[in-house]
C-alpha cells in the first residue's frame, strides 16, 4: 500500500476499479457489443451465456458495495473470471492480461471480506 493509505481505504479503491471494470464488461456484453458477441460466437456456445456472464458481472459489480455481500461478490466474480479465462485459454485465444488483473481483485476481495461470506452462509 502507499503510505498513509489504510486497508480500509485500498479495498474501497480496488472495489470501485473493479465496479468499474465490471460495469464496462458486462454492459459490453447485454449491449451486444460486436467483439463480445464475435466471442461468444467462436466459443460455440450460442448468445446466451453471454447475457448470463453479463448479468452476473453487472449484477456482481453492484454487490461489491452491499454490506455483507462484498466478501460473496468477490467469490463469484472470481468464478467468473476463472471460466472466462478457461474458455479464452481453449476457444478463443489472446489477450488475457485483464482477465488476470480481475483475477487478483477479485480474489482480493474475496479473500478481505471472508469473514462476511463465512457469515452469510451462517458460520
Amino acid at each position: 500500500m502507499w503510505p498513509g493509505m489504510t486497508k480500509t481505504t485500498a479495498l474501497t479503491a480496488l472495489r470501485a476499479v473493479l465496479t468499474l471494470a465490471f460495469l464496462y464488461f458486462g454492459l459490453r456484453k447485454l449491449g451486444s457489443f460486436p467483439t463480445d458477441v464475435a466471442i461468444y460466437q467462436s466459443i460455440g456456445f450460442g448468445q446466451f451465456p453471454r447475457y448470463i456472464t453479463g448479468s452476473v458481472e453487472v449484477i456482481g459489480a453492484a454487490l461489491l458495495w452491499l454490506r455483507g455481500w462484498r466478501g460473496a461478490a468477490g467469490l463469484i466474480l472470481l468464478v467468473t473470471m476463472l471460466i472466462g479465462l478457461s474458455a479464452l485459454l481453449i476457444w478463443v485465444g489472446p489477450p488475457y492480461w485483464h482477465m488476470l488483473l480481475l483475477i487478483a481483485g477479485t480474489a482480493t476481495v474475496a479473500w478481505a471480506y471472508r469473514d462476511e461470506t463465512a457469515n452469510l452462509l451462517g458460520r
